[in-house]
């Protein structure tokens, strides 16, 4: 992932969250600053009902599996 480069600081806090700022340096050579989510603290949503986000995963279709 040389494309990409985390950041620990700042760490700042949205409503049941922790994010923080992570470089992301497209095919293009542009760089570009966003923030991402570190940790989950409260309740998450999706469609309306309760969601159990994964917080990491080895691969995309792990980290977007449904919770039973």
């Amino acid at each position: 992932m040389s494309n990409v480069e985390f950041q620990n600081n700042p760490q700042i806090f949205t409503t049941g969250s922790f994010l923080k700022p992570m470089k992301i340096i497209d095919d293009n050579g542009k760089e570009f600053w966003v923030w991402y989510v570190s940790e989950f603290i409260d309740d998450t949503y999706k469609d309306g009902l309760p969601y159990n986000p994964q917080e990491n995963a080895t691969s995309y279709d792990k980290l977007v599996l449904e919770m039973e």
